[in-house]
């Protein structure tokens, strides 16, 4: 061997070694603000590489004390492959290229992340050579060097002091549960603010990557600085779809909840918190990466994945910031990546179909289905549309994860959300009108801000125009207090508040010319171009006018409208039209005649404004007046009678009161008659008479309450049960329902169902673990009682009847075990048959 040649090879792999670690410090130290966590992770990475290939399990200890950092772990010992990797930078997956191993990579160019901490760490472990003897050592790992010729030196160092610190060091064996392996790392100023914002994210994140690695056992973390210790512990178990974390924090014992599912190729988790009434509390992942390699790619946390998703055979980029999903159908490790997001989405869909009908909230935290937000070179956001977004949606939008403000929950698709271009004032009084109208059909107030950053296209938007539509399908303020429950009066407080916040956006005026929603004085809705200001302040005048066939009070504004400018009508607009209305009118009817009675009296009483205003009508008053009176002669008789004016007052005010007294004095003539002609002598002959009689009935007008009771939540359905020929004979089908009849009867039937199902879950012979709510609106399917399946049709009976109409509630009644629960405002109660018989009075049936 030729000794020059030798030193000169041994020169270049140094050289190559220096030349690499310099490169790789110099990219991460431009990448510091995204990196901040990394070194914990990478560390901890190497701990559970250390366990992985065997039945150990593996805690860490933290020690963070200000101008130091330590490491610690109870792993497998170090090998020499172990050892060259650490010094000349070579991961230990590199050395065993083309062997399966359970290994994420240990002390490869990963580990020089590590050197964001500081560039010098000290490194103490145990050894085992190739000959199976044990050793322990200390030595330093010096990075500093930004030239090759500075950098090696410190390599060399390395190995000196490696093999220096296992002389005379040799052991027989050692403690397998003590912290034998250590990384301590000398802090700066600048260094410790790296490790103070390492610890906080490594805390923050440490619950997911427990749940998702049960080889780890526990990890300790102990801030001398704010003489803090906090430890958790792992488990194995999944008990009711969770991951208990067990987190004691100086002394004091909580659970950390980790909802969990996995195929055993891919894992999904998301953060919850027990609270006091027994429901579950999901958190935010707004923060948090969503994609995990056994550790959390620091980078992901806007791939908007609706919840974390890990997986040992993610491939991911070289940064570890992300995964490679770009358009490319010959890559294998993009293939495998997609393959895998796919099998997330199938468990995360079983996960919502789990969670149901169990008490979540705030689920939109796990419901984000927008485009991920990742460097396009990498990714194939067409794919992902078409195989992630798409059937995402389509899923969310039929499940009920939605919280109302009664406690209930409602479907997405049934749900209705303001418009995103609206600014957030305007988007919280959009809301909370809707609301006021339609409890059941907005989602809590305290959500809104969440939901709104994950709608789409596809759900229901309340705009300015909708909730006119709302208003004006009232047609008046007497039908608006209904939905309120509310007197006249707070209605109109309430109109006037909406009307005022609607004319804020001069946008908005032509809707108002579109769209009836301001009431007249007989209080019914019209549009605004209709209406006039009332500066006429008469009664008499008006309904004159009314009495002659014009009723201005459908075109003066209602006085307590307090929104909206509108011209005037006065005295002198009104005299005009009666005077006109008086010039085309040639009939006698009894109103014209109290019309221009009433005309008279107000002349007497205001004669100079009846100059001024009616001019030749006023003049020819009297004239008026006597052209009213046809029986003239009765008039001569009473002017000629010597009875008191006075006394014939109050005839005529008493026939005023009761105009009948004159009709039933002549109608009894005929009732005695008829009674006679027909041979009833009493009233009980009368009665049997009048029951043998068929009387004919009249079409029921369409309420809410007929549409509850048929169970019916749209037109669609309507329709089809009007072709029923016995619900025909019944209902008037000529008309429509409106929306917001089926708005109501939707809030009904969810809230019968909701009640119905909670009373159910205090029985101890129903077990409603498998819930399955889609099988038809109102038919609960997959409850077991006393072991076996059974459906139950849930209906509301708040107006004390049901109407049986469905063909799947029919099938289930009769082909299926099953039963009939109603919920009339009171309790949950079962519908027997001989509940049926007995109310509807059934005394035979077809068989």
């Amino acid at each position: 061997m030729i000794k020059s040649i030798e030193i000169g090879r041994k020169e270049d792999g140094n050289r190559s070694i220096a030349d690499k670690i310099i490169k790789r410090i110099h990219d991460l130290e431009k990448t510091v603000q995204n990196n901040h966590g990394r070194w914990a992770w990478e560390l901890l990475q190497n701990a559970k590489d250390s366990v992985a290939e065997n039945n150990r399990k593996v805690s860490v200890l933290i020690e963070f004390s200000g101008d130091c950092i330590k490491f610690s772990h109870n792993g497998d010992h170090f090998t020499e492959k172990d050892i060259r990797g650490l010094i000349n930078q070579i991961s230990s997956k590199e050395v065993d290229e083309g062997k399966i191993s359970t290994r994420t990579g240990r002390f490869g160019t990963g580990f020089l992340t590590t050197h964001l901490l500081s560039k010098e760490v000290f490194i103490k472990g145990i050894v085992e050579t190739s000959d199976g003897d044990l050793y322990r050592f200390g030595f330093p790992l010096n990075r500093n060097g930004n030239t090759t010729s500075s950098l090696i030196p410190n390599i060399e160092n390395a190995w000196t002091e490696f093999h220096s610190s296992t002389e005379n060091n040799r052991i027989k064996k050692y403690d397998e549960d003590q912290y034998n392996t250590s990384f301590a790392y000398t802090l700066d100023k600048d260094q410790k603010k790296i490790a103070e914002i390492g610890v906080k994210e490594f805390t923050e994140l440490i619950p997911y990557v427990l749940a998702f690695i049960p080889k780890i056992k526990s990890v300790k973390i102990v801030d001398k600085v704010k003489n803090s210790d906090l430890e958790f512990l792992n488990t194995d178990k999944i008990i009711e779809g969770f991951k208990k974390i067990r987190k004691i924090e100086n002394g004091e014992h909580k659970i950390v909840r980790i909802i969990y599912s996995t195929d055993g190729h891919v894992s999904i988790a998301a953060r919850a918190v027990k609270k006091t009434d027994g429901s579950y509390q999901l958190f935010s992942l707004k923060n948090i990466p969503k994609i995990f390699c056994d550790f959390p790619l620091i980078g992901t946390e806007n791939f908007h994945f609706p919840i974390v998703v890990n997986s040992f055979f993610f491939n991911p980029q070289t940064e570890r910031d992300g995964i490679w999903l770009t358009n490319g159908a010959n890559d294998p490790e993009v293939n495998e990546n997609k393959e895998l997001i796919l099998r997330a989405l199938t468990l995360y869909k079983q996960l919502i179909d789990s969670i149901g009908n169990k008490p979540f909230t705030q689920i939109y935290h796990i419901s984000n289905t927008n485009i991920p937000e990742t460097d396009e070179r990498y990714f194939d956001s067409s794919w992902y549309k078409i195989s992630i977004q798409k059937p995402l949606r389509t899923f969310l939008l039929t499940k009920s994860i939605i919280d109302y403000e009664d406690g209930s929950k409602g479907r997405l698709s049934e749900t209705w959300f303001p418009l995103k271009a609206y600014n957030k004032e305007i988007r919280e009084k959009l809301w909370q009108y809707t609301f006021d109208l339609f409890p059941t059909a907005v989602c809590r107030k305290e959500d809104l801000t969440h939901w709104m950053e994950l709608i789409w296209e596809d759900i229901q938007k309340i705009t300015y125009g909708v909730l006119i539509d709302d208003i004006a399908g009232s047609k008046s303020i007497s039908e608006l207090s209904h939905y309120f429950d509310k007197d006249e009066n707070l209605t109109f407080d309430w109109l006037n508040e909406v009307g005022n916040f609607l004319m804020k956006d001069e946008a908005n005026l032509s809707l108002f010319q579109k769209k009836a929603i301001i009431p007249n004085v007989n209080k019914k809705f019209a549009i605004k171009s209709s209406l006039y200001l009332d500066e006429i302040n008469d009664d008499n005048l008006i309904l004159i006018l009314k009495l002659l066939g014009l009723d201005w009070n459908n075109i003066l504004l209602h006085k307590n409208v307090n929104f909206g400018e509108f011209e005037e009508k006065n005295k002198k607009d009104i005299a005009r039209n009666i005077v006109e209305k008086l010039k085309n009118t040639n009939n006698s009817s009894p109103d014209l005649i109290e019309a221009i009675t009433i005309l008279s009296e107000w002349f007497d009483n205001n004669s100079q404004e009846g100059h001024d205003l009616f001019g030749e009508t006023y003049k020819k008053r009297a004239e008026l007046f006597m052209n009213t009176i046809e029986d003239k002669e009765s008039l001569y008789k009473v002017m000629r009678s010597s009875t008191n004016l006075s006394q014939l007052s109050k005839v005529v005010e008493a026939m005023e009161d009761d105009p009948k007294i004159f009709h039933n004095l002549e109608g009894t003539k005929e009732i005695f008659a008829l009674l006679k002609q027909h041979s009833v002598e009493d009233i009980n002959q009368l009665r049997d008479l009048l029951e043998n009689r068929p009387v004919r009935k009249s079409l029921l007008p369409i309420t809410e309450d007929i549409i509850t009771s048929m169970g019916i939540t749209n037109l669609d359905d309507w329709q089809e049960a009007m072709d029923d020929k016995d619900l025909a004979a019944i209902y008037n089908h000529k008309s429509t329902p409106t929306r917001e009849m089926f708005i109501y009867a939707q809030g009904l039937i969810k809230k019968a169902k909701q009640n119905i199902i909670k009373h159910l879950r205090t029985l101890d012979d129903y077990n409603l673990d498998n819930l399955d709510e889609s099988t038809a609106t109102t038919v609960l399917a997959g409850i077991l009682k006393d072991g076996r399946e059974l459906s139950i049709v849930a209906r509301p009976a708040y107006n004390g009847e049901v109407i049986i109409y469905y063909g799947s509630e029919r099938n289930t009644l009769d082909y299926i075990p099953s039963e009939l629960w109603v919920d009339d405002g009171n309790l949950p109660r079962k519908i027997t048959l001989g509940h049926i018989l007995k109310q509807a009075k059934i005394v035979k049936f077809p068989i």
